[in-house]
């Protein structure tokens, strides 16, 4: 489990991976409290049968980005780190070390934008299987393709998570 910073490596989907987020939910649930509205399961690691990169992502949505300060004291020591330039509207803590990264942990404020396309997509993705295998061919011809270069691995998944975020929202009209 887990993958070294900048690095991609697609697994086939593993159901333990459902375990590692539960055994990571419970730690985030006593350290965030009230200020936890929800914490869930995201990423390709949350959606069964895609092969995904070994890292369990977890969005920790809260009403202002403000509470995490609240609870930053946690976040500040191993095994967590946070990311110092997190992007606009989201908070983003990762656990492990810089050779065996295994978690991220978002923290977004649930009436964002980001918050809602974020659900939008991974729920679009679990209920449309052909959907779900467009992704998972993608992730591996770009996994293939930057192997050593996460940054780009990432971005390049954009315009098809933007489409799929647009699909699921015309469908809903």
């Amino acid at each position: 489990m887990g993958l070294r910073v900048g690095t991609v490596k697609i697994e086939k989907y593993n159901p333990n991976w459902k375990n590692m987020f539960n055994e990571e939910k419970e730690i985030l649930n006593k350290l965030f409290g009230d200020l936890a509205i929800k914490i869930e399961h995201i990423g390709s690691t949350s959606i069964e049968n895609l092969s995904a990169k070994p890292i369990i992502d977890i969005l920790v949505s809260v009403k202002s980005l403000n509470d995490f300060e609240k609870v930053r004291k946690y976040f500040e020591k191993e095994p967590y780190s946070i990311k110092n330039d997190s992007v606009c509207d989201e908070i983003l803590i990762r656990k492990g070390t810089e050779d065996n990264r295994t978690h991220f942990i978002h923290i977004m404020e649930i009436n964002s934008k980001r918050y809602q396309d974020t659900i939008i997509f991974r729920d679009y993705i679990r209920n449309h299987i052909k959907a779900l295998k467009e992704y998972e061919n993608l992730k591996k011809d770009l996994a293939k393709k930057y192997e050593n270069d996460r940054k780009t691995y990432t971005s390049s998944k954009n315009e098809f998570i933007k489409n799929i975020i647009e699909l699921a929202n015309n469908d809903s009209d």
